[in-house]
């Protein structure tokens, strides 16, 4: 009984799909706005993450005084960089007008299956 029970069509890709949020993030056809506003959002999810370490980091610096204050320095310089980058292209594809995403996801699609009817060409 194969091929009876089928998935619904919100499981049968990546919820979470970093790849295509920055194959979004690098192509022309999504506007502007909703890149800074997916890259807005990651810099305040990451600032109340920070917010919210301060007391833990502190206890750290703390106890151990050289190590806890450099690995501070080092994790939130690292936080800080790569934190709003990942969450803005992890938050792009459900920011981004829909038919873009699509469009973008079906191209990528037929490029990792190798049918791809057109070359793409972007200037």
């Amino acid at each position: 009984m194969t091929g009876a029970f089928r998935m619904p069509p919100l499981f049968q890709r990546p919820l979470l799909d970093v790849k295509l949020g920055f194959a979004l993030m690098c192509d022309r056809r999504v506007p502007l706005r909703s890149k800074l506003f997916a890259a807005l959002l990651g810099f305040a999810i990451t600032g109340i993450v920070e917010f919210l370490e301060v007391p833990v980091e502190g206890v750290l610096a703390a106890v151990v005084p050289i190590l806890g204050i450099a690995g501070d320095f080092v994790l939130d310089g690292a936080e800080l960089i790569a934190g709003p980058l990942l969450l803005a292209n992890l938050l792009l594809p459900f920011i981004a007008p829909r038919a873009t995403v699509e469009r973008i996801r079906s191209e990528r699609a037929a490029a990792a299956a190798g049918t791809l009817k057109a070359p793409i060409i972007d200037i």
